[in-house]
């Protein structure tokens, strides 16, 4: 298999890191936008979502999901459990072990974060067709495995 770049050619700001990294922000833009209503940022919708598809998990669990170090962590999710949308819950077995979980007014989020999440992506993917849509994906889900 041949190289992709090569070096005497290759442009940083041109490849498919800066564009990648260019999408992130564009896309984290877009869903704030879309969702400020709800007074709620990107990784907090995150924290939100995983705990909604997961059921609970600990903070570390969420470190790890999102590649964020545990003091951002404990930060953001102070800032959810004061907002009243999670929860710390001690193990029956470990005082020290700590899961999260979303309140009732978390769970309600949820679907308001879907479709606020539906129409910034749809608004960035404005002009493709669902077949691109679902080549990129595939593309991407490659490249990570790569990884």
């Amino acid at each position: 298999m041949s190289a992709i770049y090569e070096r005497g050619s290759f442009r940083p700001r041109d490849s498919i890191g800066q564009l990648v990294g260019d999408m992130r922000k564009a896309i984290i833009g877009a869903v704030e936008r879309e969702l400020a209503a709800l007074d709620i940022s990107a990784a907090q919708i995150g924290v939100v979502v995983y705990l909604f598809e997961d059921g609970s998990a600990t903070a570390s669990d969420l470190c790890k999901s999102m590649s964020y170090d545990p003091g951002a962590m404990t930060r953001l999710v102070d800032r959810l459990e004061k907002k009243k949308v999670l929860r710390r819950v001690r193990g029956p077995d470990s005082r020290r072990a700590v899961r999260l979980e979303l309140t009732p007014a978390g769970r309600a989020l949820y679907p308001q974060i879907v479709e606020g999440l539906v129409r910034a992506f749809n608004g960035l993917l404005r002009g493709f067709s669902r077949t691109e849509v679902r080549q990129f994906e595939s593309l991407a889900r490659r490249m990570l495995e790569n990884a």
